[in-house]
């Protein structure tokens, strides 16, 4: 309780602009790196150095070929440890970047705010953010960007959307958009 207190009064004293208590860029931010944000078979991209890493690393066997276009590398028991849950893609169209799905409480890194709209609710504000989830692992030094869902699919050209549910300084994570 004295966490969510001092958690509220930071981002208020963060807020430069619109009506106090608003969600906001800076309350947005704080809200998801302020604890681990549960994640339920989201997708993250790998770049090529950390997919590389993670086979040496043995989180992953190497790629076979499954079509023309498109790899795959099985996890292994290491890689399910760090809370991949699905074996790495590589070459599927429309991605430029191998990706896996991950499933887990993981810490989040906003890199940026694109925008804050209405919600479906009266209580509900949604985010569009630039932001990657933080792995603990030498093959990871930077977050793995999230990504957002595009026409229904998993797309590296859209960005994640977070529901926030509440009213003036009472903002809590509320879950991913898809």
């Amino acid at each position: 309780m004295f966490l969510r207190f001092i958690l509220v009064i930071a981002a208020l004293l963060s807020c430069g602009c619109g009506r106090s208590g608003d969600l906001n860029d800076a309350s947005v931010k704080m809200l998801l790196e302020s604890q681990p944000v549960a994640l339920e078979a989201e997708q993250v991209s790998l770049t090529q150095t950390q997919f590389d890493c993670g086979v040496k690393e043995e989180l992953w066997d190497p790629p076979i070929q499954v079509s023309q276009e498109r790899s795959s590398s099985r996890l292994t028991a290491a890689g399910k440890a760090l809370k991949f849950e699905d074996d790495v893609s590589i070459g599927e169209a429309g991605h430029k970047q191998p990706y896996v799905q991950v499933r887990g409480e993981f810490p989040v890194k906003v890199a940026e705010v694109v925008g804050i709209t209405d919600g479906p609710s009266a209580d509900t504000r949604l985010a569009q953010t630039k932001a990657g989830i933080k792995i603990r692992h030498s093959c990871f030094p930077t977050p793995l960007p999230l990504l957002g869902v595009k026409r229904g699919k998993f797309s590296e050209d859209a960005n994640p959307v977070f529901q926030f549910r509440g009213a003036k300084e009472d903002w809590r994570f509320d879950r991913l958009i898809h």
